[in-house]
C-alpha cells in the first residue's frame, strides 16, 4: 500500500510550492523543461532552489525553511488509516518526490514502514542549490515496482494513492491506482476518493479476492 505525500496525505498540494511561496519564486518554465526531458530531476531541485535564494536575496537557512515546512497541514484520518491498514497486514510506505524533513516527520508520525523521499543540500545550514534525487516524478512507477519486487509481491498486489497528472504512470504499473477526486487529470485511476477514509473501504474490497 503505496501513497503518495504532497496533496494526498497533506492539504497542500506541494512542500516545494509552499517554499516558492514563501520566498516569491515561481519554477513553472522550469517544469516544463522536466516534463520535455530536456533536464533531469537534480537539475530541476538546483533550479528551484536557485530561483528561491535569487527571489528572497538573501541567505536562507534550515530554521526558516524547517519553520515554513512545518506549516503543512496533513490531512488528521492520514494517522488512523495508517493505523487500520497496518492491522489489516498491509505493508504501508510513502513514496515521494517531496521534501525530506517534512516527509521523514509525517513517516515517523504515522508509522510508516517506507519511507522515500528527495533530500535538501545545506552547507553550515544554509540552503544551497543541489541535493539527492532519490524519487525523480518520472521514475516513480519503476520505484514502486522495484520496491514491490523486494517484498516478493507482484505489482497486481499493490495499491497506489495519488493525486496528480505526475502519478499517471505509476497508476498504469499497479494492481489498485486510486486517485483523489480532486485530480482531473488522473484518467487511469481505478477508483476515486474523497477523503483518506474511503481508500480503506476500497483496499478492503480489492484485496478480497486475493
Amino acid at each position: 500500500m503505496i501513497f503518495d505525500f504532497d496533496g494526498v496525505l497533506t492539504e497542500d498540494d506541494s512542500s516545494w510550492q509552499l517554499l516558492h511561496k514563501y520566498f516569491g519564486s515561481s519554477d513553472s518554465q522550469v517544469a516544463e523543461l522536466y516534463k520535455r526531458n530536456i533536464i533531469n530531476y537534480l537539475d530541476w531541485m538546483k533550479m528551484d532552489i536557485t530561483l528561491m535564494i535569487n527571489s528572497w536575496g538573501r541567505p536562507i537557512m534550515r530554521k526558516l525553511v524547517e519553520e515554513i515546512l512545518s506549516k503543512t497541514k496533513i490531512r488528521p484520518e492520514s494517522y488512523a488509516v495508517f493505523k487500520i491498514l497496518k492491522q489489516y497486514g498491509f505493508i504501508v510506505g510513502i513514496v515521494s518526490s517531496g521534501i525530506d524533513m517534512l516527509v521523514k516527520r509525517v513517516c515517523i508520525d504515522v508509522g510508516a514502514d517506507i519511507c522515500l523521499y528527495n533530500e535538501l543540500l545545506f552547507i553550515n545550514d544554509e540552503l544551497v542549490p543541489g541535493g539527492k534525487d532519490w524519487v525523480p516524478l518520472l521514475e516513480k512507477p519503476y520505484i514502486v515496482k522495484s520496491l514491490a519486487r523486494s517484498f516478493g509481491i507482484g505489482v497486481e498486489k499493490v495499491a497506489y494513492v495519488g493525486d496528480s497528472e505526475w502519478d499517471e504512470e505509476v497508476f498504469k504499473v499497479v494492481g489498485l491506482p486510486i486517485a483523489m477526486s480532486t485530480c482531473s487529470n488522473c484518467v487511469n485511476a481505478r477508483s476515486y476518493v474523497n477523503n483518506l477514509w474511503e481508500v480503506v473501504g476500497v483496499v478492503r474490497e480489492y484485496f478480497s479476492k486475493f
